[in-house]
């Protein structure tokens, strides 16, 4: 009489259960880890168009020997995600303010710099 090698019904449940309650365990964790991920990369692409927008300052400075008083001044070379702010302010110092941001049409609670006394009001 030969045995026959293999699994039982209730052997490939219960691996089946243990399987389901590791993945309801995990999956929570991992998409808290995903959703952290994007938060910050959102976060660092605004910085990146920050200092984008205050090296195209640098440069107007350069070539106008004033800060200017508006973006639409400005010439931002910035190759990453699509950054859009409602508040846009470039300091009399040069330093830029950016709040209200949305990172490829999502929301990001997120400012960068620090608001300072504008080069005008505008």
């Amino acid at each position: 009489m030969s045995k026959k090698k293999g699994f039982t019904l209730i052997e490939l449940i219960a691996v089946l259960v243990i399987m389901a309650i590791i993945a309801l365990i995990v999956t929570p964790l991992v998409m808290s880890i995903i959703k952290a991920a994007q938060r910050s990369a959102n976060e660092r692409s605004i910085e990146a168009y920050g200092r984008s927008a205050e090296i195209a300052v640098a440069g107007y400075l350069l070539d106008h020997g004033d800060v200017p008083t508006d973006f639409s001044q400005l010439t931002v070379e910035y190759s990453g995600a699509e950054v859009t702010c409602s508040t846009k302010q470039i300091n009399y110092n040069g330093s830029v303010y950016l709040a209200g941001c949305t990172v490829n049409g999502v929301a990001v609670d997120y400012q960068y710099g620090t608001m300072g006394t504008p080069s005008t009001s505008f």
